[in-house]
């Protein structure tokens, strides 16, 4: 009989505190959506940039180390040596098309095996191995180093 009282109690404050829950989410919830009818107009100012002023440094002060005053190097105490220098005009070579599927071989192996596409061909190779005028010079599990026609090249993996 005493359980009864208690449920009796207890059951409409639930539901009192329950529907003042349902009544706060729900009223959050308008329908109405507020349209606001001044569309306010944006005005583009101008920036206002200031010249810079100019400044030289004075250079011309006592050295804080030696003791003695700066002396500017006089054209007579630097010998310029014209040396020319051989210019080496590189062609530009065209690369076939390279791609780098992956090692085949174990990477514990001191046999790597890698697999390469060389021009849509399926190409096995070890490090040192040359196919098509490629030379395959060191690779492992994410990329090679391809020497073609004297110049270096980085293949990453290709999934």
């Amino acid at each position: 009989m005493k359980n009864k009282k208690n449920i009796y109690i207890l059951l409409p404050i639930v539901l009192f505190v329950w529907g003042g829950v349902l009544y706060q989410v729900f009223s959050f919830t308008n329908t109405e959506e507020v349209i606001s009818s001044a569309n306010p107009e944006f005005t583009i100012k101008p920036l206002k940039i200031k010249k810079r002023q100019s400044f030289v440094i004075n250079v011309n002060y006592r050295d804080p180390f030696l003791g003695k005053m700066y002396a500017p190097q006089t054209a007579s105490k630097v010998k310029s040596a014209t040396v020319k220098k051989t210019v080496q005009h590189h062609e530009n070579v065209v690369w076939p098309v390279i791609l780098y599927k992956g090692m085949i071989s174990d990477t514990k192996d001191k046999n790597k095996i890698f697999m390469l596409v060389i021009d849509s061909h399926n190409t096995y190779m070890r490090i040192g191995d040359t196919e098509n005028e490629i030379f395959l010079k060191n690779g492992d599990k994410e990329s090679v180093y391809v020497k073609y026609k004297g110049n270096l090249n980085l293949i990453m993996l290709q999934d």
